[in-house]
């Protein structure tokens, strides 16, 4: 939780030390820079943020929960994802995304198709896979954005978090990106011609080669 200062009319929400290492934490473990099956300590976490080591337990605690690390004997771990889990967390993002496509798609007018237009041709001035990634992550999020349901958008959130870590695989191979980049520009161009069903197959096709590449890295 975090704690509240009340200043007259205005309300001021300032972040627990847990929270802030929690979201450090998270964006390491998102970025590949904690790698999956690394061991993560609540001293090493203390110790690397100069904290107690409360705000590193709760933090912790709370990544265990959304599933990003793991308890194994003695210590905690970051989340190996089995093939079977990765299989089954993309399951989920086609059903989440596919929803996400039906609510947002009556919302979509020119500036919108702008903005997303935007948002991929930004993707192609970038050869760095973190930076590729975070930027195909902005622009799904802002196709997203335009269904207006904010618990929706956070289920996507953090079903994004759990995969986020093994989407460097994907990135990695200039082939892909190259594969992925044109059709960001097809999503753009169905949108703009109101092909709804067009839209979902590309978008489901898309989630879809993302999960396969992925998982045959895993089985070499």
């Amino acid at each position: 939780m975090s704690n509240i200062v009340k200043d007259h009319k205005q309300i001021i929400v300032v972040p627990t030390l847990s929270e802030e290492v929690y979201k450090h934490l998270r964006d390491k473990i998102i970025k590949g820079e904690f790698s999956p099956g690394e061991k993560v300590s609540i001293r090493k976490i203390a110790d690397m943020y100069g904290v107690s080591t409360m705000p590193a337990r709760e933090a912790l605690k709370r990544l265990q929960s959304e599933g990003f690390i793991t308890a194994e004997r003695r210590s905690t771990v970051v989340k190996r994802l089995s093939s079977k889990e990765l299989i089954e967390i993309f399951m989920i993002r086609k059903t989440l995304e596919k929803m996400a496509i039906e609510w947002a798609f009556s919302n979509i007018g020119k500036i919108e198709l702008t903005a997303l237009e935007n948002k991929v041709k930004e993707m192609d001035q970038k050869a760095d896979p973190l930076e590729w990634n975070e930027l195909n992550k902005q622009f799904h999020f802002k196709l997203y954005s335009y269904s207006y349901s904010a618990p929706l958008l956070e289920l996507l959130e953090k079903t994004w978090g759990r995969v986020e870590p093994y989407m460097n695989i994907y990135a990695s191979s200039t082939h892909h990106l190259e594969v992925s980049q044109q059709e960001h520009y097809k999503i753009v161009e169905i949108l703009a011609k109101k092909e709804i069903d067009g839209l979902i197959q590309l978008t489901m096709e898309h989630i879809q080669k993302t999960c396969d590449v992925i998982l045959s890295e895993f089985k070499r």
